[in-house]
């Protein structure tokens, strides 16, 4: 299928994905406009423009590296199965994506800047952590007829599960501490963390 985007947004759109992969390997202070111009082309003037900068870049490649990461969460495909199993087959996803080698770097370089600018910190929070929670939301909104049972607000069931998936996994990976689950592995997690959850927030759920 042909490309129907414009000559402009596809320079753009080559000009974040190659900075977002500059700044992952060498952190933000490691990375010039001039390098990113040498290797995606266009012009220098085109970054300030367009992104205001080397910062606005740098949180417009944040931004599109977190759509990267929860692109697959929109695709799951639930048919079929109720509110436990639905929410099992997501965590899962969800462990998948958060333990990928990318996500973890995008994750330490999103956290390390934010410090600096905090607008590093809100794109990735709203683009990271939230929207891979809001994919919870929806999965719980989808079955609320099984979750009659339960004074927790939707929202706050939400991001207890997904708390509860990101925690310890990703504090260990983030140190550098042990090694990737197996699927296998990442699959018991999820069942674990998604039958606490509704054990402990609904009474009429399995």
């Amino acid at each position: 299928m042909p490309d129907k985007r414009s000559r402009g947004d596809v320079r753009n759109g080559k000009l974040q994905k190659v900075a977002a992969d500059l700044f992952l390997k060498r952190g933000y202070e490691g990375v010039t406009i001039d390098k990113i111009v040498e290797l995606a082309g266009g012009s220098k003037s085109t970054v300030y423009s367009e992104f205001g900068g080397k910062c606005g870049l740098f949180i417009s490649s944040i931004e599109n590296l977190c759509r990267e990461s929860n692109e697959p969460l929109a695709k799951i495909d639930y048919t079929g199965l109720n509110l436990e199993e639905s929410l099992k087959k997501l965590s899962f996803h969800i462990l998948k994506l958060i333990s990928a080698k990318r996500s973890v770097e995008l994750h330490r370089l999103a956290i390390g800047e934010a410090a600096n600018c905090p607008e590093v910190g809100e794109a990735w929070y709203t683009y990271g952590p939230a929207r891979t929670a809001s994919f919870i939301r929806l999965v719980l909104e989808s079955h609320r007829d099984e979750l009659r049972g339960t004074t927790v607000p939707i929202e706050r069931i939400a991001v207890m599960l997904h708390d509860s998936l990101t925690g310890d996994i990703l504090y260990r990976l983030l140190a550098g501490i042990g090694e990737h689950e197996s699927d296998s592995e990442l699959e018991l997690l999820a069942c674990a963390a998604v039958d606490v959850i509704l054990g402990n927030v609904c009474t009429n759920v399995p």
